[in-house]
Protein backbone atom coordinates (compact mmCIF):
# COMPACT_ATOMS: atom_id res chain seq x y z
CA UNK A 1 0.00 0.00 0.00
CA UNK A 2 1.43 3.34 -1.04
CA UNK A 3 1.02 6.43 1.10
CA UNK A 4 1.15 9.76 -0.71
CA UNK A 5 2.11 12.84 1.24
CA UNK A 6 0.54 16.11 0.18
CA UNK A 7 3.02 18.46 -1.46
CA UNK A 8 2.53 21.89 0.07
CA UNK A 9 3.07 24.49 -2.61
CA UNK A 10 2.71 27.60 -0.46
CA UNK A 11 4.43 28.89 2.65
CA UNK A 12 3.10 30.21 5.92
CA UNK A 13 3.96 33.87 6.50
CA UNK A 14 4.53 35.49 9.88
CA UNK A 15 4.45 39.25 10.47
CA UNK A 16 4.74 40.69 13.96
CA UNK A 17 3.17 44.07 13.37
CA UNK A 18 4.17 45.22 16.83
CA UNK A 19 5.94 43.61 19.77
CA UNK A 20 9.38 42.49 18.54
CA UNK A 21 11.20 45.11 20.62
CA UNK A 22 8.67 46.26 23.19
CA UNK A 23 6.37 44.99 25.88
CA UNK A 24 2.72 45.53 25.07
CA UNK A 25 0.80 46.56 21.98
CA UNK A 26 1.02 43.02 20.62
CA UNK A 27 -0.28 42.23 17.14
CA UNK A 28 0.79 39.15 15.19
CA UNK A 29 -0.34 38.04 11.73
CA UNK A 30 -0.12 34.59 10.18
CA UNK A 31 -1.10 34.16 6.56
CA UNK A 32 -1.17 31.81 3.59
CA UNK A 33 -1.99 32.62 0.00
CA UNK A 34 -5.72 32.51 0.84
CA UNK A 35 -6.13 33.22 4.57
CA UNK A 36 -5.04 35.89 7.05
CA UNK A 37 -5.48 35.62 10.82
CA UNK A 38 -4.45 38.02 13.58
CA UNK A 39 -3.50 37.22 17.14
CA UNK A 40 -4.08 40.08 19.60
CA UNK A 41 -4.65 43.73 18.84
CA UNK A 42 -3.16 45.58 21.79
CA UNK A 43 -2.70 49.15 22.83
CA UNK A 44 0.79 50.18 23.73
CA UNK A 45 1.40 50.18 27.46
CA UNK A 46 1.22 53.46 29.31
CA UNK A 47 4.60 54.99 30.02
CA UNK A 48 5.45 56.32 33.45
CA UNK A 49 7.11 59.66 34.12
CA UNK A 50 7.61 61.51 37.40
CA UNK A 51 4.33 63.36 37.10
CA UNK A 52 1.63 61.23 35.55
CA UNK A 53 0.79 58.34 33.28
CA UNK A 54 1.26 59.40 29.67
CA UNK A 55 -0.57 57.53 26.93
CA UNK A 56 1.70 56.92 23.96
CA UNK A 57 -0.87 54.88 22.06
CA UNK A 58 -0.32 54.57 18.33
CA UNK A 59 -2.62 52.63 16.05
CA UNK A 60 -0.65 50.22 13.91
CA UNK A 61 -1.05 49.85 10.17
CA UNK A 62 -2.43 46.41 9.33
CA UNK A 63 -4.14 46.16 5.93
CA UNK A 64 -7.73 45.00 6.22
CA UNK A 65 -7.81 44.99 10.03
CA UNK A 66 -8.93 48.55 10.79
CA UNK A 67 -10.55 49.33 7.44
CA UNK A 68 -12.19 47.34 4.69
CA UNK A 69 -10.57 49.10 1.74
CA UNK A 70 -8.20 46.16 1.36
CA UNK A 71 -8.65 42.40 1.71
CA UNK A 72 -10.11 41.83 5.13
CA UNK A 73 -8.48 39.79 7.81
CA UNK A 74 -10.33 36.48 8.14
CA UNK A 75 -10.30 36.19 11.93
CA UNK A 76 -8.98 37.83 15.10
CA UNK A 77 -7.93 35.71 18.08
CA UNK A 78 -7.57 37.39 21.49
CA UNK A 79 -5.29 35.59 23.94
CA UNK A 80 -6.58 37.47 27.02
CA UNK A 81 -8.27 40.66 28.20
CA UNK A 82 -5.29 42.83 29.17
CA UNK A 83 -5.31 46.12 27.29
CA UNK A 84 -1.93 45.55 25.68
CA UNK A 85 -3.51 42.58 23.86
CA UNK A 86 -7.08 43.76 23.22
CA UNK A 87 -6.99 47.54 23.62
CA UNK A 88 -7.51 48.39 19.94
CA UNK A 89 -10.53 46.12 19.54
CA UNK A 90 -12.83 49.10 19.06
CA UNK A 91 -10.94 50.08 15.90
CA UNK A 92 -11.25 46.66 14.27
CA UNK A 93 -13.59 46.19 11.28
CA UNK A 94 -16.94 44.97 12.57
CA UNK A 95 -17.23 42.18 10.02
CA UNK A 96 -14.08 40.39 11.24
CA UNK A 97 -15.01 37.45 13.49
CA UNK A 98 -13.41 37.61 16.94
CA UNK A 99 -12.49 34.55 19.03
CA UNK A 100 -11.91 34.85 22.78
CA UNK A 101 -12.44 32.87 25.98
CA UNK A 102 -15.96 33.11 27.39
CA UNK A 103 -15.00 34.14 30.91
CA UNK A 104 -12.33 36.48 29.59
CA UNK A 105 -15.00 38.15 27.44
CA UNK A 106 -17.27 38.49 30.48
CA UNK A 107 -14.51 40.18 32.45
CA UNK A 108 -13.75 42.52 29.56
CA UNK A 109 -17.41 43.48 29.07
CA UNK A 110 -18.07 43.94 32.79
CA UNK A 111 -15.07 46.23 33.04
CA UNK A 112 -16.30 48.18 30.01
CA UNK A 113 -19.69 48.60 31.66
CA UNK A 114 -18.25 50.00 34.88
CA UNK A 115 -15.68 52.31 33.30
CA UNK A 116 -18.27 53.67 30.89
CA UNK A 117 -16.53 52.33 27.79
CA UNK A 118 -18.47 51.84 24.59
CA UNK A 119 -16.24 48.97 23.47
CA UNK A 120 -17.65 45.50 24.11
CA UNK A 121 -16.59 42.16 22.69
CA UNK A 122 -19.08 39.82 21.07
CA UNK A 123 -17.11 36.73 20.04
CA UNK A 124 -18.18 34.77 16.99
CA UNK A 125 -17.14 31.70 18.96
CA UNK A 126 -15.63 31.17 22.38
CA UNK A 127 -12.23 29.60 22.77
CA UNK A 128 -12.40 26.22 24.47
CA UNK A 129 -9.35 24.43 25.80
CA UNK A 130 -8.11 21.93 23.20
CA UNK A 131 -11.02 22.52 20.80
CA UNK A 132 -9.89 23.13 17.23
CA UNK A 133 -11.17 26.08 15.18
CA UNK A 134 -10.77 26.07 11.40
CA UNK A 135 -10.43 29.36 9.53
CA UNK A 136 -9.66 28.99 5.84
CA UNK A 137 -6.28 27.29 5.43
CA UNK A 138 -5.61 27.36 9.18
CA UNK A 139 -6.37 25.05 12.06
CA UNK A 140 -6.10 26.87 15.40
CA UNK A 141 -6.20 25.01 18.72
CA UNK A 142 -6.33 27.15 21.89
CA UNK A 143 -4.92 25.90 25.19
CA UNK A 144 -5.58 27.34 28.63
CA UNK A 145 -2.43 28.65 30.24
CA UNK A 146 -1.36 30.15 33.57
CA UNK A 147 -1.33 33.96 33.51
CA UNK A 148 -2.38 36.81 35.78
CA UNK A 149 -5.38 37.28 33.45
CA UNK A 150 -8.14 34.73 33.98
CA UNK A 151 -9.10 32.44 31.07
CA UNK A 152 -5.97 33.19 29.02
CA UNK A 153 -4.88 31.08 26.03
CA UNK A 154 -1.89 30.03 23.97
CA UNK A 155 -2.39 28.72 20.42
CA UNK A 156 -1.14 25.90 18.23
CA UNK A 157 -1.59 26.98 14.61
CA UNK A 158 -1.31 24.65 11.61
CA UNK A 159 -1.42 25.56 7.95
CA UNK A 160 0.31 24.69 4.68
CA UNK A 161 2.01 21.74 6.39
CA UNK A 162 3.60 24.02 8.99
CA UNK A 163 3.04 24.30 12.74
CA UNK A 164 3.50 27.44 14.86
CA UNK A 165 2.95 27.95 18.59
CA UNK A 166 2.08 31.40 19.94
CA UNK A 167 2.26 31.50 23.73
CA UNK A 168 0.45 34.76 24.40
CA UNK A 169 1.39 35.85 27.92
CA UNK A 170 1.98 32.99 30.32
CA UNK A 171 3.85 31.81 33.40
CA UNK A 172 4.29 28.71 35.54
CA UNK A 173 4.22 30.21 39.05
CA UNK A 174 0.54 31.15 39.42
CA UNK A 175 -2.42 29.30 40.89
CA UNK A 176 -2.92 27.26 37.72
CA UNK A 177 0.38 25.40 37.53
CA UNK A 178 -1.41 22.13 36.65
CA UNK A 179 -2.89 23.83 33.60
CA UNK A 180 0.60 24.85 32.56
CA UNK A 181 1.84 21.28 32.96
CA UNK A 182 -1.06 20.03 30.84
CA UNK A 183 -0.28 22.60 28.16
CA UNK A 184 3.33 21.45 27.94
CA UNK A 185 2.23 17.81 27.59
CA UNK A 186 -0.14 18.68 24.74
CA UNK A 187 2.36 20.71 22.73
CA UNK A 188 3.36 19.08 19.44
CA UNK A 189 7.06 18.39 19.09
CA UNK A 190 9.39 19.46 16.29
CA UNK A 191 7.32 22.51 15.39
CA UNK A 192 8.43 25.04 12.82
CA UNK A 193 8.30 28.20 14.96
CA UNK A 194 7.68 29.16 18.57
CA UNK A 195 6.50 32.76 19.05
CA UNK A 196 7.14 33.23 22.75
CA UNK A 197 6.83 36.11 25.17
CA UNK A 198 9.98 37.44 26.83
CA UNK A 199 8.68 40.12 29.19
CA UNK A 200 11.15 39.52 31.99
CA UNK A 201 14.20 38.78 29.84
CA UNK A 202 15.69 41.92 31.37
CA UNK A 203 15.88 40.02 34.67
CA UNK A 204 17.56 36.77 33.71
CA UNK A 205 18.66 35.81 37.22
CA UNK A 206 15.51 36.89 39.03
CA UNK A 207 13.84 34.26 41.21
CA UNK A 208 10.11 34.88 40.87
CA UNK A 209 7.76 34.26 43.78
CA UNK A 210 4.81 31.98 43.32
CA UNK A 211 1.29 33.21 43.94
CA UNK A 212 1.15 30.76 46.85
CA UNK A 213 4.19 32.46 48.42
CA UNK A 214 2.52 35.84 47.99
CA UNK A 215 -0.54 34.45 49.76
CA UNK A 216 1.51 33.08 52.65
CA UNK A 217 3.30 36.40 53.17
CA UNK A 218 -0.06 38.18 53.10
CA UNK A 219 -1.39 35.77 55.71
CA UNK A 220 1.58 36.42 57.99
CA UNK A 221 0.94 40.16 57.67
CA UNK A 222 -2.76 39.73 58.47
CA UNK A 223 -1.96 37.90 61.70
CA UNK A 224 -1.19 41.23 63.31
CA UNK A 225 -4.67 41.68 64.73
CA UNK A 226 -6.70 44.64 66.04
CA UNK A 227 -6.30 46.55 62.80
CA UNK A 228 -7.97 46.45 59.40
CA UNK A 229 -6.02 45.31 56.35
CA UNK A 230 -6.33 46.96 52.93
CA UNK A 231 -5.09 45.32 49.74
CA UNK A 232 -4.30 47.51 46.76
CA UNK A 233 -4.64 45.27 43.71
CA UNK A 234 -6.36 44.91 40.34
CA UNK A 235 -9.92 43.61 40.47
CA UNK A 236 -9.23 41.43 37.42
CA UNK A 237 -6.17 39.70 38.88
CA UNK A 238 -8.15 36.68 40.00
CA UNK A 239 -5.16 34.58 41.12
CA UNK A 240 -4.15 37.36 43.51
CA UNK A 241 -7.70 37.84 44.75
CA UNK A 242 -7.94 34.12 45.55
CA UNK A 243 -4.71 34.25 47.55
CA UNK A 244 -5.82 37.32 49.49
CA UNK A 245 -9.15 35.69 50.28
CA UNK A 246 -7.39 32.56 51.58
CA UNK A 247 -5.13 34.71 53.77
CA UNK A 248 -8.17 36.55 55.16
CA UNK A 249 -10.05 33.31 55.82
CA UNK A 250 -7.07 31.73 57.59
CA UNK A 251 -6.79 34.77 59.86
CA UNK A 252 -10.58 34.89 60.44
CA UNK A 253 -11.06 38.22 58.70
CA UNK A 254 -14.17 39.28 56.84
CA UNK A 255 -13.29 39.71 53.17
CA UNK A 256 -14.56 42.92 51.55
CA UNK A 257 -14.74 43.62 47.83
CA UNK A 258 -16.44 46.50 46.04
CA UNK A 259 -19.47 46.21 43.78
CA UNK A 260 -17.35 46.21 40.60
CA UNK A 261 -15.16 43.33 41.81
CA UNK A 262 -18.25 41.44 42.95
CA UNK A 263 -19.67 41.59 39.43
CA UNK A 264 -16.37 40.31 38.02
CA UNK A 265 -15.96 37.27 40.28
CA UNK A 266 -19.64 36.30 40.26
CA UNK A 267 -19.31 35.29 36.59
CA UNK A 268 -16.33 32.98 37.00
CA UNK A 269 -17.82 29.97 38.73
CA UNK A 270 -18.70 29.04 42.30
CA UNK A 271 -15.12 28.04 43.21
CA UNK A 272 -13.85 31.62 42.84
CA UNK A 273 -14.46 33.68 46.01
CA UNK A 274 -17.69 35.62 45.53
CA UNK A 275 -20.38 37.03 47.81
CA UNK A 276 -23.10 34.65 46.68
CA UNK A 277 -21.47 31.37 47.65
CA UNK A 278 -18.88 32.46 50.24
CA UNK A 279 -20.47 33.49 53.53
CA UNK A 280 -17.47 35.48 54.74
CA UNK A 281 -17.51 37.95 51.83
CA UNK A 282 -19.32 41.29 51.85
CA UNK A 283 -19.70 44.04 49.24
CA UNK A 284 -18.81 47.71 49.64
CA UNK A 285 -20.29 50.44 47.45
CA UNK A 286 -17.67 53.16 46.69
CA UNK A 287 -19.22 56.61 46.71
CA UNK A 288 -18.18 57.98 43.32
CA UNK A 289 -18.59 54.70 41.46
CA UNK A 290 -22.06 54.20 42.93
CA UNK A 291 -23.17 57.74 42.11
CA UNK A 292 -21.93 57.47 38.53
CA UNK A 293 -23.51 54.08 37.92
CA UNK A 294 -26.89 55.12 39.36
CA UNK A 295 -26.86 58.19 37.11
CA UNK A 296 -26.83 55.92 34.05
CA UNK A 297 -30.08 54.60 32.67
CA UNK A 298 -30.73 50.89 33.20
CA UNK A 299 -27.92 50.57 35.78
CA UNK A 300 -29.93 50.45 38.98
CA UNK A 301 -30.62 46.72 38.60
CA UNK A 302 -26.92 46.07 38.12
CA UNK A 303 -26.01 48.04 41.22
CA UNK A 304 -28.66 46.37 43.39
CA UNK A 305 -27.63 42.88 42.36
CA UNK A 306 -25.48 42.41 45.47
CA UNK A 307 -27.32 44.74 47.85
CA UNK A 308 -28.13 41.91 50.27
CA UNK A 309 -24.38 41.47 50.86
CA UNK A 310 -23.68 45.18 51.29
CA UNK A 311 -21.52 46.39 54.12
CA UNK A 312 -21.70 50.07 55.02
CA UNK A 313 -18.91 52.49 55.77
CA UNK A 314 -20.43 52.83 59.23
CA UNK A 315 -20.10 49.13 59.96
CA UNK A 316 -16.54 49.09 58.69
CA UNK A 317 -15.78 52.04 60.97
CA UNK A 318 -16.84 50.00 63.97
CA UNK A 319 -14.78 46.87 63.32
CA UNK A 320 -11.18 45.97 62.56
CA UNK A 321 -11.43 42.29 61.69
CA UNK A 322 -11.61 42.71 57.94
CA UNK A 323 -9.48 42.62 54.81
CA UNK A 324 -10.66 45.00 52.09
CA UNK A 325 -9.65 45.18 48.43
CA UNK A 326 -9.20 48.78 47.29
CA UNK A 327 -8.21 50.84 44.23
CA UNK A 328 -6.75 54.33 44.03
CA UNK A 329 -10.20 55.60 42.96
CA UNK A 330 -11.51 54.79 46.45
CA UNK A 331 -9.46 57.45 48.25
CA UNK A 332 -12.59 59.49 49.09
CA UNK A 333 -14.13 56.49 50.85
CA UNK A 334 -11.03 55.91 52.94
CA UNK A 335 -10.63 59.57 53.76
CA UNK A 336 -14.21 60.69 54.36
CA UNK A 337 -16.43 57.66 54.92
CA UNK A 338 -14.55 54.89 56.74
CA UNK A 339 -13.27 55.93 60.18
CA UNK A 340 -10.81 54.38 62.59
CA UNK A 341 -8.27 53.20 60.01
CA UNK A 342 -5.23 54.76 61.69
CA UNK A 343 -2.36 52.27 62.04
CA UNK A 344 -4.03 49.88 59.61
CA UNK A 345 -2.02 47.60 57.33
CA UNK A 346 -1.75 48.06 53.56
CA UNK A 347 -0.60 45.41 51.10
CA UNK A 348 0.53 47.01 47.85
CA UNK A 349 0.05 44.17 45.38
CA UNK A 350 0.62 45.64 41.92
CA UNK A 351 3.50 46.50 39.61
CA UNK A 352 5.70 49.06 41.38
CA UNK A 353 5.72 51.34 38.35
CA UNK A 354 2.11 52.36 38.98
CA UNK A 355 3.10 54.01 42.23
CA UNK A 356 4.60 56.92 40.27
CA UNK A 357 1.22 58.08 38.95
CA UNK A 358 -0.33 61.17 40.53
CA UNK A 359 -3.46 59.32 41.66
CA UNK A 360 -1.44 56.59 43.33
CA UNK A 361 0.81 59.17 44.94
CA UNK A 362 -2.22 60.87 46.49
CA UNK A 363 -3.40 57.57 47.88
CA UNK A 364 0.01 56.64 49.27
CA UNK A 365 0.38 60.08 50.85
CA UNK A 366 -2.94 59.50 52.59
CA UNK A 367 -1.76 56.07 53.73
CA UNK A 368 1.30 57.72 55.23
CA UNK A 369 -0.82 60.32 57.01
CA UNK A 370 -2.75 57.51 58.71
CA UNK A 371 0.48 55.86 59.84
CA UNK A 372 -0.38 52.64 58.02
CA UNK A 373 2.18 49.86 57.80
CA UNK A 374 2.85 49.12 54.13
CA UNK A 375 4.30 45.97 52.60
CA UNK A 376 4.86 45.26 48.91
CA UNK A 377 3.77 41.83 47.71
CA UNK A 378 3.69 41.17 43.99
CA UNK A 379 4.88 38.68 41.43
CA UNK A 380 5.00 38.81 37.68
CA UNK A 381 2.30 37.49 35.38
CA UNK A 382 5.00 36.47 32.90
CA UNK A 383 7.29 33.55 32.27
CA UNK A 384 10.72 33.42 33.81
CA UNK A 385 13.65 32.13 31.77
CA UNK A 386 13.33 28.56 33.05
CA UNK A 387 9.70 28.44 31.93
CA UNK A 388 10.66 29.57 28.43
CA UNK A 389 13.26 26.80 28.39
CA UNK A 390 10.63 24.25 29.42
CA UNK A 391 8.35 25.33 26.58
CA UNK A 392 11.22 25.08 24.11
CA UNK A 393 12.14 21.59 25.30
CA UNK A 394 8.51 20.50 25.00
CA UNK A 395 7.95 21.57 21.39
CA UNK A 396 11.52 21.55 20.02
CA UNK A 397 11.02 24.41 17.55
CA UNK A 398 13.17 24.98 14.52
CA UNK A 399 12.89 28.71 15.20
CA UNK A 400 12.25 30.70 18.36
CA UNK A 401 10.81 34.17 17.70
CA UNK A 402 10.80 36.53 20.71
CA UNK A 403 7.84 38.85 21.19
CA UNK A 404 6.51 41.08 23.98
CA UNK A 405 10.05 41.92 25.06
CA UNK A 406 12.45 44.83 25.16
CA UNK A 407 15.45 42.49 25.07
CA UNK A 408 15.04 40.04 22.16
CA UNK A 409 18.82 39.69 21.89
CA UNK A 410 18.84 37.89 25.26
CA UNK A 411 17.13 34.95 23.56
CA UNK A 412 20.17 34.46 21.33
CA UNK A 413 22.35 34.17 24.42
CA UNK A 414 20.23 31.22 25.58
CA UNK A 415 18.83 29.58 22.43
CA UNK A 416 20.93 28.93 19.34
CA UNK A 417 17.76 28.71 17.22
CA UNK A 418 16.41 32.12 18.26
CA UNK A 419 16.05 34.74 15.56
CA UNK A 420 15.41 38.46 15.95
CA UNK A 421 13.06 40.14 13.54
CA UNK A 422 11.68 43.66 13.43
CA UNK A 423 8.12 44.92 13.52
CA UNK A 424 6.35 44.52 10.14
CA UNK A 425 9.12 42.28 8.80
CA UNK A 426 7.87 39.34 6.72
CA UNK A 427 9.11 35.89 7.72
CA UNK A 428 8.17 32.92 5.53
CA UNK A 429 8.50 29.38 6.84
Amino acid sequence: MKIYLKKWSFKMNIIIHRGTHQIGGSCIELSTQNTRIIFDVGQELLSIDDIELVNRQKKISVPGLFNDTEKNVDALFISHYHGDHIGLLGEVCKNIPVFMGEKAARIFNTTALFINSKIFVNPAEYLVNGQEIVVGDFSITPYLIDHSAFDAYAFVIRGEGKCVVYTGDLRAHGNKQNIMKAFLKQLPSDIDALIVEGTIMSRLTEKVKTEAQIGQEAEDFMRIYNRPIFVLQSSTNIDRLVQMYKAARHTKRLFIMDIFTAHIVSQLGSSIPNPRTFKDIRVFYPFYLTRRMFSKSNSSKIMRKFSRYRISAEELSNRKDYCMLIRDSMLFDLDKRIRNIEDAGLIYSMWNGYIKSARMQRLMNFVGSKNMEVIYLHTSGHADVETVKRISRACRPQLIIPVHTEYPERFREIFNNAIIINDRQLLSI
